[in-house]
């Protein structure tokens, strides 16, 4: 409980460029993954077209916590520029 209150407090304390990029982020995973659930329940079963649907969809999930991660490393670097240090 006392973790979820620091970030509320954390996530108040954030400037306007570094909340657009984080939820612009949150959003292009978000998308990403909904697209690979999509790929997976419409790839046609267990054939070739399918086996490479499959690693399509991982492909789309693992782009998307990449996305996520150079996302907070951005956020991390534009908090510190608007901060002086």
């Amino acid at each position: 409980m006392i973790a979820l209150k620091r970030l509320r407090v954390r996530l108040d304390e954030m400037t306007d460029h570094t909340y657009a990029l984080l939820r612009g982020a949150l959003l292009l995973s978000s998308t990403m993954a909904v697209c690979a659930l999509a790929l997976l329940l419409f790839s046609g079963g267990l054939t070739i077209a399918g086996f490479e649907a499959y690693k399509a969809a991982q492909e789309l999930i693992a782009l998307g916590a990449f996305v996520l991660f150079l996302a907070v490393l951005a956020s991390g670097i534009v908090e510190e520029i608007s901060m002086g240090r």
